[in-house]
């Protein structure tokens, strides 16, 4: 029930995101997976391929379909909660009543990106192959 929780979590910040900034947070999400140790990197990177499937990377999905490396079940908890986090952060960011300025939506996405790439760095320098 707690991984549960966790990813349906990660489904909708993802979605905020998404609506919010106009970018998909994979990388976020994808780090986030990692930490939490939730299934294998690649299963988790299939996933969030089927997530994007359309019509983005159909390609790329169908490889990681071949080898089976696609989590299904946290593919449809991610798409599910992540279309509902979508509507809410275009809700924030966009239409009459919108609470975040251009400005915050440009601090949101800087952040999110730096936050993502210095922790992809460190994993990558501390990865063991």
């Amino acid at each position: 029930m707690n991984e549960f929780l966790i990813k349906s979590t990660l489904g909708l910040i993802y979605g905020l995101f998404l609506g919010t900034t106009g970018i998909a947070p994979t990388g976020l999400v994808l780090l986030i997976l990692d930490m939490f140790n939730f299934g294998d990197y690649k299963s988790n990177l299939g996933a969030i391929l089927l997530l994007n499937l359309f019509p983005l990377s159909t390609g790329s999905f169908y490889e990681f379909y071949k080898v089976k490396q696609v989590d299904f079940s946290l593919t449809y908890i991610l798409l599910i909660t992540a279309v509902i986090g979508s509507l809410l952060g275009s809700k924030l960011a966009a239409g009459e009543k919108a609470y975040i300025t251009i400005k915050g939506i440009k601090y949101i996405t800087a952040f999110l990106s730096l936050f993502v790439g210095i922790n992809f760095l460190y994993s990558a320098y501390y990865e063991k192959n």
